[in-house]
């Protein structure tokens, strides 16, 4: 079943309401049971998707009864993303009201970006309407009606067309330049700044000692996001970069342009102030995973550094939720990579283990 919660429900004892201090007690207690560097090791060491599953029913996630075929990673990572979900809404439901409608809704969003670019690539490489509405989040929309729809279309223009009316709309404008290059990234370029604008939109609503944590978040992802699509316009014609890049936070066009332009990209990205330096190294070798990696690993350090700062408060339960986002993706990165039969050191070097 699709989840999304519809109440924001407040745990009461007598006349008392319990707030934000109940809520990071528990989160405390739930961080303790994330997947530690040991455990998350030894899944990695797997001999293969079958020990690994054997292994995975010793941690919290126990037996997963799942068919062995060939779509057994895409099952799997449907059944850790629903994990992720269902540990969302536990801590939505016993959150105080502003606090948890904002991370209902980042988290709404954020799955249905990422279901739109799913989509979106699902018609640009022409897959079938079963394999795009497999590899979606099942998760009720945000924005728009229902995804049917724009699976449904006959073509990617079409697809995007059927965006009017919702805040994607401006996707639209992209069109003309699909057409004439046949190149997907600035309609997922547009997507990340929608996100990032309605996100930095939406913690208005929260407290200020609040914002500063979301923020950093979505900036940073939004900065390492701009510099991807700048590796991709290296050796292309020039073009008018602000048109390309209207959204950059701490990566300046100046920085973009740098990336695009320079004969040298290594020294191009030595030059970049920390975390983005550190995160983009693997770009030096093309190795675009391991820079995502690197972007989850940034994200951990903010939010850990966050909630060190504030252990009693919304950066906790905010850090908790991006662990397990995080836990997600290791996983989901273990089965693909087990059913790959990839070599587990090569594996180690794309998943975060943050719990020493």
């Amino acid at each position: 079943m699709n989840w999304r919660c519809q109440s924001i429900e407040k745990i009461t004892v007598g006349n008392q309401k319990l707030g934000t201090t109940y809520v990071v007690l528990r989160t405390h207690a739930r961080i303790a049971n994330l997947l530690d560097n040991e455990k998350t090791r030894e899944l990695a060491e797997s001999e293969d998707i079958h020990d690994f599953l054997r292994k995975l029913r010793e941690t919290p996630y126990g037996e997963i009864t799942i068919e062995e075929d060939e779509l057994i990673a895409i099952n799997l990572e449907r059944i850790f993303t629903q994990k992720f979900i269902e540990r969302i809404e536990s801590i939505v439901k016993i959150t105080p009201t502003k606090m948890g409608e904002f991370l209902r809704a980042y988290f709404d969003l954020r799955f249905e970006v990422l279901n739109l670019k799913r989509i979106l690539r699902g018609k640009f490489t022409e897959s079938t309407n079963e394999q795009i509405r497999q590899s979606l989040i099942p998760i009720d929309p945000f924005f728009v009606e229902d995804y049917e729809k724009y699976m449904e279309s006959e073509s990617f223009e079409e697809t995007v067309k059927k965006l009017q009316g919702t805040p994607y709309q401006s996707l639209i404008e992209k069109i003309p330049d699909y057409e004439e290059n046949d190149e997907l990234w600035p309609f997922e370029l547009e997507l990340n700044y929608i996100y990032a604008r309605e996100i930095l939109k939406l913690v208005e609503k929260l407290p200020s000692k609040n914002r500063y944590i979301v923020n950093s978040l979505v900036k940073f992802e939004t900065d390492i996001e701009n510099v991807l699509v700048a590796i991709k316009r290296r050796g292309k014609p020039e073009s008018n970069l602000e048109e390309i890049f209207p959204v950059t936070y701490r990566l300046s066009l100046e920085d973009l342009e740098g990336i695009i332009k320079t004969e040298d990209l290594s020294e191009a990205i030595d030059n970049l102030n920390e975390p983005y330096k550190s995160v983009l190294e693997p770009i030096k070798t093309g190795d675009i995973a391991l820079t995502r990696a690197m972007l989850r690993k940034g994200k951990y350090e903010t939010v850990s550094t966050a909630r060190a700062g504030d252990e009693y408060g919304f950066n906790v339960i905010l850090a908790f939720l991006v662990y397990s986002e995080i836990e997600k993706d290791n996983l989901v990165g273990l089965a693909w990579g087990k059913v790959q039969g990839l070599e587990s050191e090569e594996l180690l070097k794309y998943i975060v283990i943050p719990w020493d």
